[in-house]
C-alpha cells in the first residue's frame, strides 16, 4: 500500500471515530463540527489531490457519500451510548 493511502484511511478511521464519539456523548454541535471539518477535508482532497473541478457532479457524489458515512457512524454511538445509558438506568445494586 502507497502511504498516501494509508494516511487517507487513518484520517477516515479517525473522523468516523470523531463522529462515533460525538453521537455516544450526545454532543450535537460538536458532530457538525467534526462533519464541517471532515467535508472540508474531503473537498480539498478532491480539488487539489485528484484535480477535479469544484463542481463536479463526482465531487458532489464524494460529499454525499461522506455525509452519509459520518451520519451513521453518528447514529451508531448514538444507539450505543443509548443503550449503555439505559442498562445502568435498569442494573441491579
Amino acid at each position: 500500500m502507497n502511504l498516501t493511502l494509508v494516511i487517507l484511511i487513518s484520517i477516515l478511521v479517525v473522523w468516523m471515530l470523531a463522529s462515533g464519539w460525538c453521537g455516544l456523548a450526545r454532543r450535537y454541535g460538536g458532530f457538525v463540527l467534526v462533519l464541517l471539518i471532515g467535508l472540508a477535508l474531503n473537498w480539498a482532497w478532491m480539488i487539489w489531490g485528484l484535480g477535479a473541478k469544484p463542481f463536479e457532479r463526482p465531487v458532489f457524489m464524494a460529499q454525499a457519500a461522506a455525509t452519509g458515512y459520518a451520519v451513521c457512524a453518528f447514529l451508531v454511538g448514538w444507539v450505543a451510548g443509548r443503550l449503555t445509558r439505559a442498562l445502568r438506568a435498569n442494573r441491579l445494586d
